[in-house]
């Protein structure tokens, strides 16, 4: 990313790109190929520093792409804290328009850094996991249900729907096994995250999709990126209580399912989790400890590419 040139805001809907710059007027294409790739030409002609995106669903990939290919910085940000910055300033309109400028002064404020396409391997395998959680919440909804029913010809067709998930489910399990084990860059990785007792399958593949940069930062940046990092509450004299907050909550809830066996059946975590209990620490606070030990062991264990037997 350059030091010069402006930060760019594009508000992004299904049907266009609206498009702050300070230096130009704002401006409105398509958003289809034709107008991602007048957006592209347009700003080329500008300085940009930056061009800053909302998540929107997945509306934002194809515009980062285009950006990229188009070799133009872009940063998809969470449109929740852009929101609370627009609110902090006072700007309580909101309209594509006003988004777009929003989005420009929140890049000159917080200067993003640009953001990376996930491969296509890791793409489709957030996709599995995606459908896989879907799936797993209906048949939540459908349990819940099963036990309503009167009539019995209703059950047997609800237990019949149920095992049909079910087996999808399972379907998809072998689909996410695959595709790990078929990409070189996804299967070494792989095979550490599952060394560890307690990792398994899904929690290894969700760790390697959601959290890409595990392996590569300090435990510190990457238990706030999963939302572990317990932040400080304090006013004056006043300690507050440390809690934590934000982060990847696909990547917590995958952890907390890894925790909860590990402190049973991995020796470490168990030990330390007790360790915790025994001082007096309440049964949530050591679960979320134990939860970010974990973290930080994969972390370690990615860094220097070794398994869980290497270490032990």
């Amino acid at each position: 990313m350059t030091n010069t040139g402006e930060w760019i805001g594009v508000d992004i809907s299904k049907r266009f790109l609206d498009v702050y710059a300070a230096s130009a007027p704002p401006f409105r294409v398509a958003n289809d190929a034709d107008g991602r790739s007048a957006l592209t030409e347009r700003l080329r002609a500008l300085g940009v520093r930056g061009v800053v995106l909302e998540a929107t669903g997945g509306l934002e990939r194809p515009v980062l792409a285009a950006l990229i290919g188009a070799d133009l910085p872009g940063s998809i940000v969470n449109p929740a804290r852009v929101r609370a910055f627009a609110e902090g300033t006072g700007q309580l309109a909101k309209t594509d328009r006003i988004d777009a400028k929003v989005l420009a002064a929140y890049g000159a404020y917080m200067r993003p850094q640009p953001t990376a396409l996930p491969s296509s391997a890791r793409a489709k395998l957030k996709e599995l996991l995606a459908y896989r959680a879907q799936i797993g919440e209906e048949i939540v909804a459908r349990c819940a249900q099963l036990k309503l029913y009167q009539s019995d010809g209703l059950r047997a067709r609800a237990q019949d729907a149920l095992e049909a998930l079910r087996r999808e489910r399972r379907e998809l399990e072998r689909e996410i096994d695959t595709l790990v084990e078929s990409e070189a860059e996804l299967c070494a990785p792989f095979q550490i995250l599952t060394s560890v007792p307690s990792i398994g399958t899904v929690v290894g593949a969700t760790l390697l999709a959601e959290l890409p940069e595990l392996g590569a930062l300090c435990r510190r940046r990457i238990a706030a990126l999963a939302g572990l990092a317990p932040f400080p509450c304090d006013s004056g004299e006043r300690r507050g209580y440390r809690a934590i907050r934000g982060g990847r909550s696909h990547v917590r809830k995958a952890l907390f399912n890894a925790a909860r066996v590990a402190i049973q059946h991995n020796p470490k975590i168990k030990a330390f989790y007790q360790r915790l209990r025994a001082s007096g620490k309440p049964g949530k606070v050591a679960i979320v400890a134990a939860m970010r030990k974990l973290l930080t062991i994969l972390n370690a264990m990615l860094r220097s590419a070794t398994t869980w037997q290497a270490q032990t």
